[in-house]
């Protein structure tokens, strides 16, 4: 699948962040709720930004994370994709 560099999150989808720097996700429509971990907290609220492309954040993830730009491209990328098959993200202009 190929990941579109500019995605927002779905308005039918609440993001809370909780005190342990994990979040949680909740689809309104599906009910179903997502878990993100501190990385994935770094994705959704750039993505949320709505001026974040993705190698915006993939360079996030370097600047914060004690991790290279390879392998951060993979996660983001991968997380991306889970996130837009579960219907949480789409693509954006």
């Amino acid at each position: 699948m190929t990941i579109p560099q500019r995605l927002s999150p779905v308005s039918r989808c609440l993001f809370t962040e909780l005190g342990d720097g994990t979040a949680v996700v909740l689809h309104l429509d599906t009910k179903f709720y997502y878990t993100l971990n501190a990385t994935g907290v770094v994705v959704w609220k750039g993505l949320a930004e709505g001026t974040a492309t993705v190698d915006d954040i993939v360079a996030r993830i370097v600047g914060e994370f004690e991790t290279d730009e390879r392998t951060a491209r993979a996660d983001v990328d991968k997380l991306l994709s889970e996130l837009l098959e579960e219907g949480l993200l789409e693509p954006t202009a």
